[in-house]
């Protein structure tokens, strides 16, 4: 992002639509490839499609909807020069975005509670939570060995540095399993701690499987790991899919203690919370579980699958969907008379 339109945007925040185009060529195709379609209305997924939905609806007098999977204007905030640079541009891009939305909609009530505070909206963005399709799994007890895994991006700020630090301080049944895409020089950095720690047969880096065979992959595992730090609003609030794939998968959890992520833990029963990502920390979270209390967690996952997934959460979103295309077809209707 070039300085000068960064100060544009502090001057005046409506540069900040012009300053977006220039920040990936992949937006204007995206914006191409997306005109040839008519829609009775447009959803942005997170604030980098706000701008493309924002002109089709305009161009084809339709609404659009808004739905985050993050506290953008957070995402990076412990990052000195993201704040400086990157921060006024997403804020008031999302703040017009948000303004002319027939339906605001993020993840988890912390993120909603930001935003209604932030923008000062009439009212709370709807909740809408980043859950798995409902399958079954069956009830499966731990075995010898106890697999703890951790599934998602790898990469830095994720806390898995920690994640392996602690193994060597693990009971020996334990073992780990990070599974996920990630850049490759960070990859071979977290093969070579394993290494160096002489961790090699405790823990494995596997690699991704597709999006649709996460859960299945991951019913095979007895728990369900993410130590992720809480330095950022955005952290602080974070209410992420894993959560629910591991649930569905039928594991018990062992997450950060942070408030959306512990208010379901303890609501379900579904396992153990990690007071701070340090290996000490990790570890004595780990350490805690015994297979007896791994087994009934597990019961309680797949108990709670059967209300925490998308089929019970969709509901709401396509009920706001439908009152927004309705009310811009009554809207359309009457100006036409």
């Amino acid at each position: 992002m070039r300085a000068k339109d960064v100060a544009r945007v502090y001057v005046d925040a409506r540069h900040a639509d012009a300053t977006y185009w220039t920040l990936n060529d992949r937006f204007a195709r995206l914006y191409e490839l997306a005109s040839r379609q008519q829609a009775d209305i447009w959803l942005a997924n997170d604030w980098t499609a706000l701008p493309i939905v924002r002109r089709l609806a305009s161009e084809q007098g339709v609404p659009y909807a808004y739905d985050t999977h993050e506290l953008a204007v957070d995402e990076y905030a412990h990052r000195l020069l993201w704040r400086l640079t990157q921060r006024p541009v997403i804020a008031a891009i999302e703040r017009e975005g948000i303004a002319g939305s027939a339906v605001t909609s993020c993840v988890s009530q912390g993120i909603a509670d930001r935003l209604h505070e932030l923008y000062r909206l009439p009212e709370k963005p709807l909740l809408i939570r980043n859950m798995p399709h409902y399958e079954t799994h069956p009830y499966r007890p731990c075995g010898e060995a106890i697999r703890v895994l951790y599934h998602g991006v790898v990469n830095i700020g994720r806390g898995l540095e920690a994640c392996i630090d602690s193994v060597a301080l693990w009971r020996p049944e334990f073992r780990l399993t990070i599974r996920g895409p990630g850049p490759a020089e960070y990859l071979e950095a977290l093969a070579a701690r394993i290494r160096a720690a002489g961790l090699g047969d405790r823990i494995v880096l596997a690699p991704p499987v597709p999006m649709i065979d996460l859960v299945k992959e991951a019913a095979h595992f007895d728990v369900g790991l993410f130590a992720l730090p809480g330095h950022s609003e955005q952290n602080v609030h974070v209410l992420p899919n894993k959560f629910f794939e591991y649930t569905m998968a039928g594991l018990a959890l062992c997450v950060s203690d942070l408030p959306e992520m512990t208010a379901l833990l303890r609501q379900h029963d579904l396992g153990r919370s990690i007071p701070e990502v340090t290996s000490q920390a990790i570890a004595a979270a780990v350490n805690g579980f015994d297979r007896a209390s791994i087994d009934v967690y597990k019961r309680h996952a797949l108990e709670a699958a059967k209300v925490l997934n998308w089929e019970a959460e969709a509901d709401r979103l396509f009920a706001a969907i439908g009152q927004a295309v309705a009310g811009a077809a009554e809207a359309r209707r009457f100006a036409a008379q």
